[in-house]
């Protein structure tokens, strides 16, 4: 037996013990050897050498003849011209002949004529022969990376070259993307799905519940080794979800793999900063020296990511990174076991730089983390809550900072009125909608302080609904007083504008709504606040949709869109997102309308808009009505949360309309006319008199009905939309059509088509049925009938998504319990106290509750709880 043959480095590894073929991957592979190089590139335990034996051996077994394939396991020490070349030849003379030439002679020819000498000269095998590589990264030397490089350029078509590396080669990569001569398997790629996860659970024997299978995948984020070692101590244990929210750094642990095979693998320099900042949640490379006192640390975190050492870019640039869970929690029990008192100081740079950035709600995250109460209520009070509201930021969570302040001692006059201001503050911030404004105190002589003071009642008024005190409020703000002030924050003047265009429009005083948004995007253009334009425009949308303007509405949802392009990091508001729901409801576009809910209700601003997310409840209503859900829509309009009592006037009559609506559909219409009393002298008289003439209609008094159009249409027609006047024409035309007054009956509805100008599609969709004998014979009638979007499939299918979100998952046990801690607004801490278990094991609990949420933090978890009726 020749050495070639007993050498194990050209020996297919055996897969492991209760392995679990990959299908997807594996086809993947197959798809594959079409270009000349694939590359699996991920860092250590991804699953590289598992997948490529796996793949290699069942073609040897299926005696696969498409594409032959050798395996070289290469080390260190074959990064040498002629051992390597030795290597490869050993490995694939068995597929293809020399041209005769002893091995020696045919080393001394270099790479190029190694390679040469597989095949005679034009001859092209009928077999491609693969040839795997493995452990390919330690390869750097320029002869063989040019032989390499000859083979992945296509200049040997009887050879496909598959390199498997913890980091990508030395190679001109960019080059062979561009001619399509290349294939990737990334990290990304490679993780393990759930469902893979799921099936190396069950081959170890392992079932879990699914609150625990939802932590695992949280932690290990398709970490194939993580869940593998996961699986292996948990195997034959009677409780294996003890082992899921672990900690361990023991023998056979993660811990202890992450150690020896990344952490350890790295300089003293890059440990020190790795484990000094693996308390972020995102790092760059000026955080990084700051926090860590080094200097380069953004070409260090580059060339982490790129050697797939646990460090995630998070942006194409690659300026920012995040650590893989798993590594991080490494990283901060190594950080706290090897300078414990360095972990203060380390909260305090990562605070002090992004205040020095201008980052006062990123600062103030870090301040409270590191229990500095008395910093955490100066950049409360200072810039923090003003830079929240302008720039629709998520603060943390008011309990645990209010506790924070319980804990500070005797403190100076000025120290006493920032804590003052900021309890104020971030009481108000997270109040519940609809809380009163119970503050009362005198405003601070700071003027800055009393900035934060003022937005701290605007704050307030706008979740009680109060529009005459955000008015007078918005009034003291805007003060020439406070220039100076708002001018510090930008975007904050404008914000301040925005807020009382909002309290105007939620009013009901629609024609002051323009002026002043006009104003507060003038003002935003002015500070090139982006963010607040861009809420200033989500705002004039929803108020264009409203009045039914909605070819201006379309052109305002364009220029939002422009600005989203422009700058990538805004989301879209809420506000514009109902604005789409209700454009889309006008067209009848049902479809639009269900995936604009659901857009809504993940907005990034949903918790600074309680007005707006009253509204977004209203709509979820409108969609069950549009799909003839009158009792579903009922439920949802009685448990409609009016802010303050009865509300802002908008909401009220809005909410109450509908209700009317449903009422009289379930056979309630003298329930409806109660309802709809109240408005008779509002600004909101006329749009009522629809509901009001459908109710009369349902008890037989054709007549009364018939005065209600006629208020209407006769009246002050200026302040009612156009979808609301096509309405009543509708209605009145039915009413014409009772009374066997064709002719009537033809003229209102054609006056109707020529309002709507095929803009409105809704009422004639609703109203199809009722004038089809009509539009049968008048065909020019028939003609002008505005199309509508949506088939009776579509319907049926919103019928059943309109409503809300699709149902969560179900929760377990522990995490109906860390939720109901949660709506307490008890900190993560005390959560793990009460339930006497680790914070880790909180945070996966928040983790997994986030996810079958929908949720992006507490607070809106515990809204889509209530929501869902989970609490």
């Amino acid at each position: 037996m020749t050495h070639t043959l007993t050498d194990p480095r050209l020996i297919v590894p055996p897969v492991p013990p209760r392995h679990v073929t990959r299908p997807r991957l594996l086809s993947q592979l197959d798809s594959t050897t079409d270009a000349p190089l694939l590359l699996l590139s991920a860092g250590p335990g991804f699953g590289k050498t598992v997948l490529l034996s796996d793949w290699a051996l069942g073609h040897e077994r299926a005696g696969q003849h498409g594409s032959a394939i050798v395996w070289l396991t290469v080390t260190p020490a074959d990064d040498e011209p002629d051992r390597f070349w030795r290597l490869f030849l050993s490995a694939v003379r068995g597929r293809h002949e020399t041209r005769g030439s002893p091995l020696s002679s045919v080393l001394g020819w270099g790479a190029a004529g190694l390679l040469e000498s597989m095949s005679p000269p034009g001859a092209a095998p009928e077999t491609p022969l693969v040839v795997i590589v493995d452990d390919a990264h330690v390869l750097s030397h320029p002869d063989i990376l040019d032989g390499l490089d000859s083979i992945a350029r296509g200049g040997f078509p009887q050879l496909r070259l598959v390199l498997s590396a913890r980091f990508d080669p030395p190679l001109p990569l960019h080059r062979y993307r561009l001619t399509g001569g290349m294939r990737e398997l990334r990290a990304a790629d490679l993780a393990m799905t759930p469902e893979e996860t799921r099936a190396l659970l069950t081959a170890h024997g392992v079932t879990l519940p699914l609150d625990a299978f939802d932590l695992l995948v949280t932690r290990t984020e398709g970490w194939v080794a993580g869940i593998r070692l996961f699986a292996l101590r948990m195997s034959g244990t009677e409780q294996p979800t003890d082992f899921v929210g672990e900690f361990a750094l023991d023998r056979g642990s993660v811990g202890e793999y992450l150690i020896k095979e990344v952490l350890s693998q790295q300089p003293p320099a890059v440990r020190r900063l790795l484990i000094q900042t693996g308390f972020l949640d995102e790092v760059t490379g000026p955080l990084a020296d700051a926090v860590t006192g080094l200097e380069g640390s953004a070409e260090v975190l580059t060339e982490l990511a790129r050697s797939n050492s646990f460090v995630i870019p998070l942006d194409p640039a690659q300026t920012r990174f995040r650590y893989h869970q798993l590594f991080a929690e490494i990283l901060t029990h190594m950080s706290r076991q090897q300078a414990p008192r360095l972990v203060t100081s380390l909260y305090r740079r990562a605070t002090d730089w992004y205040e020095a950035q201008g980052d006062r709600c990123g600062a103030l995250r870090w301040a409270v983390a590191g229990a500095d109460g008395l910093k955490a209520a100066a950049l409360l009070a200072r810039g923090g809550v003003a830079q929240a509201f302008a720039q629709r930021r998520e603060l943390p969570e008011s309990a645990p900072v209010l506790t924070l302040f319980d804990r500070i001692g005797d403190v100076d006059g000025l120290r006493e009125a920032e804590i003052r201001t900021a309890r104020l503050a971030i009481a108000a911030i997270g109040a519940p909608p609809g809380a009163a404004d119970r503050h009362a105190e005198l405003l601070p002589d700071d003027p800055e302080l009393a900035v934060t003071a003022h937005l701290a009642r605007l704050i307030l008024a706008e979740k009680a609904g109060d529009g005459e005190v955000v008015d007078l409020t918005a009034d003291r703000l805007l003060d020439a007083g406070m220039r100076r002030w708002l001018r510090a924050v930008p975007g904050l003047r404008a914000a301040v504008l925005l807020a009382r265009a909002r309290a105007h429009f939620w009013d009901g005083h629609f024609g002051d709504v323009p002026r002043l948004l006009e104003q507060a995007r003038a003002a935003a253009r002015s500070d090139q606040a982006g963010g607040v334009e861009l809420d200033v425009l989500g705002m004039s949308a929803l108020a264009n949709v409203f009045g039914s303007r909605i070819r201006h509405a379309d052109e305002v949802a364009r220029e939002a869109l422009a600005l989203r392009r422009a700058d990538d990091c805004l989301d879209s508001p809420l506000t514009l997102e109902i604005a789409a729901a209700l454009r889309a409801f006008t067209a009848s576009d049902l479809t639009e309308m269900t995936q604009a809910v659901r857009r809504a209700a993940s907005a990034s601003d949903i918790d600074w808009e309680p007005a707006a997310g009253v509204m977004l409840t209203i709509v979820r209503a409108i969609g069950h009505l549009a799909c003839g859900q009158f009792s579903e829509a009922g439920i949802v309009l009685h448990d409609v949360p009016l802010l303050g009592g009865r509300g802002p006037l908008t909401l009220a009559a809005y909410r109450d309309m509908l209700l009317a609506t449903t009422e009289t559909a379930l056979g309630r219409p003298l329930s409806a006319l109660n309802l709809l009393r109240p408005y008779q002298n509002t600004g909101f008289a006329a749009p009522v008199e629809v509901p009001r003439a459908r109710a009369y209609l349902a008890l037989g008094e054709a007549g009364k009905a018939q005065d209600c159009i006629r208020r209407l249409v006769t009246g002050d027609t200026s302040t009612v939309s156009r979808h609301v006047l096509v309405e009543a024409l509708l209605c009145d035309a039915e009413i014409a059509q009772e009374q066997d007054d064709a002719a009537r009956a033809v003229e209102l509805v054609t006056r109707a088509c020529a309002i709507a100008d095929r803009v409105i599609a809704r009422p004639f969709l609703r109203t199809a049925d009722r004038f089809a004998h009509l539009r049968a014979r008048h065909p020019a009638l028939a003609g002008q009938w505005p199309p509508a979007t949506d088939t009776p499939g579509t319907v049926a299918v919103d019928a059943r998504t309109m409503g809300t979100s699709p149902s969560p998952e179900e929760l377990t046990d522990r995490e109906h319990a860390v939720l109901r801690f949660l709506a307490t607004g008890m900190s993560t801490a005390e959560i793990a106290g009460e339930l006497c278990v680790s914070v880790n094991t909180v945070k996966t609990h928040l983790a997994a509750i986030y996810r079958k949420l929908g949720a992006r933090g507490r607070r809106e978890a515990v809204l889509r709880a209530r929501e869902y009726e989970i609490l």
